[in-house]
């Protein structure tokens, strides 16, 4: 896929990948770590050399 904006991701280790954490029996919170998406976008996958050529 030449020229599309994927980016390596992988699951969020502190949810489970679910977005959300249990905090008791009936509560919950949006994940802040990967902002309740469920996976983390990997910095080194993606590392181009953008200097002016």
């Amino acid at each position: 896929m030449r020229g599309s904006a994927q980016k390596a991701t992988m699951r969020c280790s502190h949810c489970g990948g679910s977005g959300v954490l249990r905090l008791g029996g009936c509560s919950f919170r949006t994940c802040l770590d990967c902002l309740g998406q469920g996976s983390l976008v990997d910095p080194r996958a993606d590392q181009r050399d953008i200097s002016a050529a």
